[in-house]
């Protein structure tokens, strides 16, 4: 049994708008589901040292490359959408520039087929830590456009892990759990190949609701990990609200839309959830 030394991070005093500064062009904007800097450099800095060299096998906008090269880190980045590619490496340049010294790297690979695409890179495999956040559904709340806007309703956009057509290795094509838990064991076990013996695989997660009904995506990511060959070692909390400690009081950054949903599913006696928190799910490769 794991020995759990588990904590909470407050990642979330400044909303995940104002934590992206100019080392992050405006054209990721249009990314739905990204990972907030703050906690992304919790991690690096919790799990590695300057020098070493992070992964994430899906990169997205490289926020996680962004964070390791500010730190002192060489980073690498892969994601199955060359949309987002184009984007981390657009990222990754100002962040070179800004912090000379470490390598970047991003290249476009399925995480679900990591093996054999990692030799012939720049920055070399294995490395010492891997971090990601998978994604868990087609769709996500993305960014609202106002009455006012449109001249009518309200709509959303970019709430969608692809502008156009998504790559078939896509995780979040579609909504069957089945389907989530063999591309997780999949992508760990393209993360178990890069890791060095001894690094870390850090894994962020959150629950979610599906027709009414919650999903335990934290579990499920644990149980894909360990049927890849890793070792389960350790939980945190990473705050996705402001935590007043004056008042005692979380304050979640949601939107009103969000909101709206949740006061809905309750009205309608199902469950919603506002969420204030992401796991921090860590695990070690030991053999």
């Amino acid at each position: 049994m794991a020995s759990f030394e588990s904590s909470i991070w407050a990642t979330g005093q400044v909303q995940p708008r104002h934590q992206r500064d100019d080392l992050y062009t405006d054209a990721g904007a249009a990314h739905p589901a990204k990972m907030w800097p703050a906690i992304a450099a919790a991690m690096i800095e919790r799990y590695s040292s300057p020098g070493e060299t992070v992964f994430d096998p899906m990169c997205g906008i490289g926020t996680v490359a962004v964070e390791a090269i500010r730190f002192g880190r060489n980073a690498i980045g892969a994601d199955c959408e060359a949309e987002w590619v184009h984007v981390a490496r657009a990222n990754i340049a100002r962040a070179s520039r800004a912090h000379p010294g470490p390598s970047g790297e991003v290249f476009c690979a399925d995480a679900t087929t990591l093996r054999g695409k990692l030799s012939g890179r720049k920055v070399a495999f294995p490395v010492d830590l891997v971090v990601t956040s998978p994604p868990y559904g087609p769709v996500v709340h993305g960014r609202l456009m106002t009455a006012r806007e449109t001249g009518g309703k309200i709509v959303r956009r970019a709430n969608r892990y692809a502008t156009g057509k998504p790559h078939p290795g896509q995780l979040s094509r579609g909504s069957s759990q089945k389907r989530m838990r063999s591309g997780l064991v999949a992508v760990f076990d393209g993360c178990h190949a890069a890791l060095r013996k001894g690094g870390h695989l850090v894994v962020t997660a959150r629950p979610y609701t599906s027709n009414g009904a919650v999903v335990d995506f934290p579990g499920i990511v644990i149980t894909a990990a360990k049927e890849a060959g890793f070792a389960y070692i350790d939980r945190h909390v990473a705050l996705l609200a402001r935590w007043d400690g004056e008042e005692q009081v979380l304050y979640p950054h949601v939107t009103f839309f969000h909101l709206g949903n949740v006061r809905r599913q309750a009205e309608a006696g199902k469950f919603g959830i506002a969420r204030a928190h992401e796991d921090v799910l860590v695990f070690r490769r030991t053999a």
